[in-house]
């Protein structure tokens, strides 16, 4: 921008010179001289790297020429518990606390009936639905807990953790809760979940082997 005051222009170059930004520092310098006008420069697109045919790397760097020490650190001193997934549906009609309820019940009676991981374990479903027009409703079991929290419109968000199982039920579990409704998932993410600054899935993880990168 050029300009005095309230009274300003607008200057837009385009350029292939490879010194543009030195040449651009010396006009602006000369411009403001010789006219009294203030620059002020507010956005630079490019910098992309000039194409070199047959380039060869004065110094290449393999993997080997980096410290690993610290990243090596990092992953021995994870230790992943579980995995927890995090889901946000949308629903195209309206829902009902009932509707929501039902949902969950007949995703987790599901659950229990084809997995053998918590086929054995006794669920316990608490509802909070006296605060706003949504509904909370937390499942625990003893490895594992379900929240889904609807917001009393047409937004359901679903937050699952269980130490084992979970990765082979998940999409069993969604589809179970989304049938009879018109909820479809718009979200979708997973994270491995422990302590030790975790970032590798339970069943990724040996301690005993060592990462190929070390």
């Amino acid at each position: 921008l050029y300009g005095i005051a309230n009274d300003y222009f607008k200057l837009l170059l385009v350029s292939e010179n490879d010194d543009i930004v030195s040449e651009l520092k010396a006009v602006m310098e000369f411009v403001e001289r010789s006219t009294g006008l203030k620059s002020d420069v507010q956005l630079i697109n490019g910098g992309l790297w000039t194409m070199q045919n047959d380039f060869v790397a004065s110094h290449p760097f393999s993997p080997d020429d980096y410290d690993k020490t610290s990243p090596l650190e990092q992953w021995k001193s994870q230790h992943p518990l579980g995995l927890q997934v995090i889901a946000q549906l949308e629903s195209k009609t309206p829902l009902s606390k009932d509707a929501v309820r039902h949902s969950l019940d007949k995703a987790i009676a599901f659950l229990h009936e084809s997995s053998p991981v918590w086929g054995s374990q006794k669920t316990k479903i608490q509802q909070y639905d006296d605060v706003g027009d949504g509904l909370v409703l937390v499942a625990t079991w003893l490895e594992g807990t379900i929240i889904v929290l609807w917001d009393g419109r047409e937004h359901v968000d679903v937050n699952m953790f269980a130490y084992d199982g979970l990765e082979s039920q998940v999409e069993h579990f969604q589809k179970r809760f989304q049938m009879g409704t018109s909820l479809s998932t718009v979200l979708y993410d997973e994270h491995p979940r422990g302590f030790g600054r975790v970032v590798s899935y339970k069943h990724d993880f040996d301690p005993e082997v060592e990462p190929h990168w070390a």
